[in-house]
């Protein structure tokens, strides 16, 4: 499931051959990382990752989604009998 989200759906990673088998082979770790860190084919990688985390970094900002979920949990926690207040 994690392989599938992480190479097929968001595509910040690159599939290990041999992770379904419970073993990946160093030479094929060695592959993936050069690939990474080499190839033209990273820069989409990279320019992915580089959005998924100013995406990130602003959900975590004063009024940013996760700050305001995470604000809205805390008071919730301070409601009082365990109620929670809409």
């Amino acid at each position: 499931m994690n392989k599938v989200f992480l190479v097929e759906k968001m595509k910040p990673g690159v599939e290990m051959r041999g992770y379904d088998e419970e073993v990946v082979v160093a030479e094929e770790v060695e592959a993936k990382v050069r690939w990474v860190m080499e190839s033209e084919g990273c820069q989409a990688l990279r320019r992915r990752v580089a959005a998924m985390k100013d995406a990130a970094a602003e959900a975590l900002k004063e009024g940013g989604s996760s700050h305001a979920a995470f604000v809205k949990f805390l008071d919730d926690l301070q409601a009082p009998s365990g109620l929670v207040r809409a």
